[in-house]
């Protein structure tokens, strides 16, 4: 599947002992949100935590790895979860895409709330033989952002300011999302590394500065408070990893009780929760 021609990318740099990441998603987190049929709460949700997948997963090169990370913190959402793979990928998904939720103030969807901080943030880091590293840590807001910090610190006791927004137009549509992520390595001033998570802090607008038209490289400029050029861009796409083969696989562990009745009822379908195409088998097939 595609999303809107949006360009989203990467860009990581390294400045003064400080590793400075930012993300542009619009493309991705408008493509879960269509897949889904998400109402405006639920699509901030899923671009906020695809854009944390994509910052936090940065380090994948192996192909065939990835990155899920699952909130589940008792709100109305259920579980909200996105997967950032090595080549870039992205997808998300959430248990409860139509619930609706009055905002807390002019342009602000109550993610906080439609997510619940009665939980926790999990990371699974999967291989590419299919080994998984698992660590989580509890919710502290259900915002997401100071989730993904709190998250960085208890897990692998770094550092970390997180900004995440993202913007949904009148008409349902994404109009902009995105993230931003600043880390002090080993050896970091820490006054600078104060003065920088301050800065961060201070960009609860992140989603209208992207819609208006800011670049992330600037917005991460402007954190810095200086002009940065030796970029790695790296590209990011929406998509979904299924297929008729992957499918079978969901009919294989199927108890032999269970194929025989789909195939009385006339064959068995498949959705993916992810991107919902769906995959019809025949009765022969599930018997097969």
């Amino acid at each position: 599947m595609t999303a809107e021609s949006f360009e989203d990318r990467r860009w990581r740099a390294v400045w003064h002992g400080i590793r400075l990441m930012g993300v542009q998603t619009r493309g991705a987190a408008a493509g879960a949100a269509r897949a889904h049929g998400a109402y405006a709460v639920a699509a901030a949700a899923m671009g906020r935590l695809l854009s944390a997948a994509a910052l936090v997963g940065s380090d994948l090169k192996e192909t065939g790895s990835y990155l899920r990370l699952t909130a589940e913190g008792g709100g109305p959402l259920g579980r909200v979860r996105a997967e950032a793979h090595a080549d870039g990928l992205l997808r998300a998904r959430v248990d409860h895409p139509g619930i609706q939720l009055p905002p807390t103030a002019p342009g602000k969807l109550p993610v906080g709330a439609a997510v619940g901080s009665d939980g926790s943030l999990v990371a699974e880091r999967v291989a590419a033989d299919g080994r998984v590293y698992t660590s989580a840590s509890e919710l502290v807001s259900g915002e997401l952002g100071e989730d993904v910090a709190q998250f960085l610190w208890s897990s692998e006791q770094v550092r970390s300011a997180v900004a995440l927004g993202v913007l949904v137009d009148r008409d349902g549509s994404v109009a902009a999302s995105g993230g931003l992520l600043i880390q002090a390595l080993p050896g970091a001033d820490a006054k600078e590394r104060e003065c920088l998570g301050e800065r961060v802090a201070t960009l609860t607008n992140l989603s209208w500065r992207l819609a208006a038209g800011e670049r992330v490289p600037d917005l991460l400029g402007w954190v810095v408070d200086k002009p940065l050029a030796d970029w790695v861009v790296e590209s990011l796409h929406f998509g979904c990893r299924c297929s008729p083969e992957r499918s079978r696989q969901v009919l294989l562990v199927a108890p032999p009780a269970e194929r025989r009745a789909w195939a009385q009822e006339g064959g068995a379908e498949v959705v993916c929760h992810y991107c919902g195409a769906r995959y019809r088998f025949s009765p022969d097939e599930v018997m097969a």
